[in-house]
């Protein structure tokens, strides 16, 4: 895990222990709304005066994709591709970007037949695996009906 992470994730856990629920929104309100659906304040505070916290794996995860360690992907994105290599073009090396470019598109949605990530990802993790890549896919459905964290690494 990135330190920058633990940092964060301490100071929200320090925040909140504190009672500074203002202070978690002001400082990572597009965390929160990515992972809790709250477009206000107000929606943040009904929300965490009534959990009283928040989980800290799936809160990691969601810091790590605000990071951008990680590709944050929902689970009805649909048609994901471009956002996938985006995501993956300073991450891997050009002639391997274009590989993965002549592949089938990524769509993802939960509910058809062969629509999740781990399906859709199958071809391209072949392709990176091949070329000394790691990838690496993590599910989090807590606090929506699902999100996946897309993460490559050497290895």
């Amino acid at each position: 895990m990135n330190a920058q992470v633990g940092e964060d994730v301490k100071n929200i856990q320090e925040l909140l222990s504190k009672k500074e629920y203002q202070a978690v929104y002001d400082q990572y309100a597009s965390v929160l709304q990515d992972m809790l659906f709250v477009q206000s304040s107000e929606e943040w505070l009904d929300f965490i005066q009534r959990e009283g916290t928040l989980e800290e794996e799936p809160l990691r995860l969601y810091l790590s994709a605000w990071r951008g360690l990680c590709l944050l992907l929902g689970c009805y994105e649909g048609e994901a591709t471009r956002k996938v290599l985006d995501w993956l073009k300073d991450r891997i090396p050009e002639e391997l970007l274009e590989k993965l470019s002549g592949l089938a598109p990524i769509v993802i949605d939960i509910d058809e037949l062969g629509g999740t990530l781990e399906k859709q990802i199958a071809p391209y993790q072949d392709v990176l695996t091949q070329a000394g890549f790691s990838v690496h896919i993590d599910f989090e459905d807590i606090y929506c009906a699902g999100a996946y964290f897309l993460s490559v690494g050497m290895g």
